[in-house]
């Protein structure tokens, strides 16, 4: 209960940082527009979206001083690996120090989540431009938060999330290629008559020329399944 507790806080929270939209909520729109101009991957889109939200939580809760609100990742073991977290000194401003964390942490994900994407210069110029917008330095890189530094905080939490994400299994570092898993049926050509397949059970990939992805971009012609082993 107190978890669900903390959790419609940090939803009202962020609907209200602004007047108009709150910086995770443009970040959100910011990072799913660049997803429509992805390939059509849906759940390494649901993993950008999990490791984002998950860094826009812990640069709010790594504020917080009631010690109700407790980080996801920072000072916790996740995945077999501790991520070490010290705190860090209240600010003077609490809010603008929660909003800069926040649009740190989501830019430096956003920056390498997209990296491989068809449309990579795309979203690279949108997140670098969100940030400007935001009134912060896209160029700033520190991670050393003991400074009571909020956008090296971000960045820190970013530099760990990344961190964690290699260690998945879903195999990012190679653009999430398939590292063991293979069809048992071969592809149905879609231009030639009759189906065969060793295990009607078992997907089969479909060979369709001139494949095109949800953008128009040209993609093989034989299907490959998604995130098997993720």
């Amino acid at each position: 209960m107190k978890k669900t507790y903390l959790l419609c806080l940090l939803g009202l929270y962020l609907t209200s940082l602004t007047a108009q939209q709150s910086v995770a909520r443009e970040w959100n729109e910011a990072i799913i527009q660049s997803i429509r101009e992805d390939r059509a991957r849906p759940p390494i889109a649901a993993r950008t979206l999990f490791y984002t939200s998950m860094a826009m939580y812990d640069a709010w809760a790594a504020f917080d001083t009631t010690g109700e609100a407790k980080p996801y990742l920072l000072g916790h073991t996740v995945g077999g690996q501790t991520f070490q977290f010290d705190g860090i000194s209240t600010p003077a401003d609490l809010e603008a120090a929660r909003r800069e964390a926040i649009c740190y942490a989501a830019f430096r994900i956003a920056q390498q989540k997209f990296y491989f994407s068809p449309n990579g210069y795309g979203a690279y110029l949108r997140f670098n431009n969100l940030l400007t917008s935001q009134g912060y330095d896209i160029n700033f890189t520190s991670t050393d938060y003991s400074t009571g530094s909020a956008a090296a905080l971000g960045n820190y939490i970013a530099q760990n999330v990344i961190l964690l994400s290699y260690q998945d299994g879903a195999n990012e570092i190679n653009n999430h290629t398939n590292q063991s898993y293979y069809p048992i049926n071969q592809p149905l050509t879609l231009s030639v008559p009759g189906n065969q397949m060793i295990n009607p059970n078992n997907w089969q990939p479909l060979n369709i020329a001139g494949a095109l992805d949800q953008n128009g971009n040209p993609v093989p012609s034989v299907q490959s399944f998604q995130s098997p082993e993720w």
